[in-house]
């Protein structure tokens, strides 16, 4: 009996430490976690800058001089110098090189949407006769196939046609582009 209450001493005394200890580290783990959430708190009450086409101030070619716009904060005074020049009335012709600007802007989005289109085509066709080769070569008597022949044929006069279609439009674009990017910077000055 005696010995047997030593064992129980001996063992709660073993253990006993080892709760303390978990105990103590679960409040600090909890302690821990709540500063770390405060902390995350106070760095997402900071507003993060807000990067968009219009708050960049980038000339053609010179990344390096971009600069984000700062949130706008509720009640203060707004210090962007390219709003506040929005502000000011605009001259007849500006208004007229504006507009000219978004006419030119529309039309280069639409023949960028064309030769999309143009490029996906090509590239649908010359799968498709890339399948047909493969069916009409992969027969025995492919030279007696005339009309298989005359199909791939066919298929070679799209796709020539479509890759012209695609030089057109990729040229189209390049000049709309240099045309942006002419009035552009006539505008600016």
């Amino acid at each position: 009996m005696l010995i047997r209450i030593a064992i129980v001493a001996i063992v709660t005394a073993v253990f006993l430490p080892i709760g303390f200890a978990q105990s103590q580290d679960s409040s600090q783990s909890v302690t821990e976690a709540a500063r770390k959430a405060r902390e995350k708190k106070k760095d997402a009450a900071k507003p993060a800058k807000v990067i968009t086409e219009e708050t960049l101030d980038v000339k053609k070619g010179d990344v390096q001089s971009a600069v984000a716009e700062e949130p706008k904060v509720a009640g203060a005074p707004d210090t962007n110098a390219a709003s506040q020049t929005a502000a000011k009335p605009i001259a007849p012709d500006a208004k007229a090189q504006t507009a000219k600007d978004e006419k030119l802007k529309k039309e280069l989005t639409a023949a960028k949407e064309q030769l999309k289109q143009a490029l996906m085509d090509l590239d649908l066709l010359q799968r498709e006769n890339r399948l047909d080769q493969d069916a009409y070569y992969s027969q025995t008597n492919y030279g007696s196939d005339t009309a298989g022949k005359q199909k791939l044929n066919d298929e070679q006069e799209q796709i020539s046609n479509k890759k012209d279609e695609v030089e057109r439009l990729k040229a189209k674009v390049a000049d709309l582009q240099k045309s942006a990017g002419d009035s552009s910077s006539s505008s600016q000055r």
